[in-house]
């Protein structure tokens, strides 16, 4: 990643910049923090992939607010977009359904953000070995 927290490539998934401005350029915290992402990540995509697979609505809202939550610190634009879209469809769903509205394909909605989160993950990875942490 370059100097400016990206990789010049117009691919970045997050901003390490924007998570130090917001640190006050505490690297440490930085670093703890990207290594939660990183240790976390993997779960969270199991709990949206587990609630998207069974239709759980309820475990589908909550694992998408803690994927923004988690995706926020980092400025991670793309996954944030992708759980809000869901997350709104989710709660528009849970309005409708008393109506009888059919139900969206969640595993399919959910995939793209299951790979986003995990491009995120793979970037932040890289800057840390990148670092040497």
């Amino acid at each position: 990643m370059s100097e400016s927290r990206g990789n010049g490539k117009g691919n970045d998934f997050c901003s390490l910049e924007y998570l130090l401005v917001n640190l006050g350029r505490n690297q440490a915290a930085a670093d703890r923090l990207i290594h939660i992402f990183i240790e976390t990540s993997p779960a969270l995509c199991q709990r949206l992939e587990n609630a998207a697979n069974q239709g759980d609505l309820p475990a589908l809202r909550d694992v998408l607010h803690d994927i923004r939550s988690s995706c926020v610190l980092f400025s991670g634009t793309r996954c944030l977009d992708q759980a809000r879209d869901i997350e709104q469809l989710v709660r528009q769903h849970l309005l409708e359904s008393r109506m009888g509205a059919s139900a969206p394909d969640w595993v399919s909605m959910s995939a793209p953000l299951i790979l986003c989160l995990q491009c995120m993950s793979a970037e932040l990875n890289g800057f840390l070995t990148e670092k040497g942490s």
